[in-house]
């Protein structure tokens, strides 16, 4: 389900003002902007170029890269900031909490009934992260979207190797998953299909390491 922020602003300046001007402490560089929000690095410089001449977010450059952050001086900050607050979806607020992970998760999404639109009053919020991201710090990040979403969040991390390897054997869990409905946090289907069809080797490999293992999951604690 796409949020009001989506059908205000659009999908990607949607994605990349939520990103930035919910978090102004950040300061991203194209790449990682363009895997956080899920778009491609050539339209969202132009999008990031036009909300700079906007006098939305400020352009830096450090080194060789040209980082974009909130402008904090712009008169409609403030204003801006709180709309998103208050229109931001699903997606939003989880893509915003695992932002500060994003460089340890290669891909995260939401699957089951939020994914596929049968979720019911009282249904969670299941979120796989495919990544190095550890327990601990997925447990804390997602931890306030609880009260922020009105639902229990449980999140599956996993390492992308070990997720490969499960499909490749016929797991019906990862089956499943790969299969439905997701709404994505951090990546898209595109690189899923490639994470998957790059490792199967090791996958195979990491997954006969930990076949004697349960699955882990978590479910987030509110605050």
């Amino acid at each position: 389900m796409k949020s009001l922020a989506h059908h205000l602003l659009g999908q990607t300046r949607s994605a990349v003002l939520g990103t930035l001007l919910l978090r102004p402490e950040a300061s991203l560089h194209v790449r990682e902007l363009a895997r956080i929000t899920g778009s491609s690095p050539g339209s969202l410089h132009r999008e990031l170029a036009a909300l700079a001449e906007l006098g939305l977010l400020k352009r830096e450059e450090i080194g060789r890269q040209v980082h974009y952050r909130a402008d904090l001086d712009s008169p409609v900050h403030a204003e801006l900031a709180g709309l998103l607050r208050k229109t931001a979806g699903l997606a939003d607020v989880l893509r915003n909490a695992l932002a500060p992970l994003a460089n340890s998760i290669a891909l995260a999404f939401v699957y089951g009934s939020m994914a596929s639109g049968t979720a019911r009053s009282g249904s969670d919020v299941d979120v796989m992260v495919l990544g190095e991201a550890g327990f601990a710090p997925l447990a804390v990040a997602l931890a306030p979207t609880q009260e922020t979403l009105a639902r229990e969040v449980n999140f599956t991390p996993m390492r992308p190797a070990e997720f490969a390897a499960k499909l490749h054997t016929g797991d019906g869990f990862a089956r499943t998953v790969m299969d439905r409905a997701k709404i994505w946090l951090i990546g898209n289907d595109h690189d899923l299909a490639e994470l998957v069809e790059d490792r199967p080797a090791q996958g195979a490999r990491a997954h006969a390491r930990r076949s004697a293992a349960p699955d882990r999951g978590g479910r987030t604690k509110p605050r």
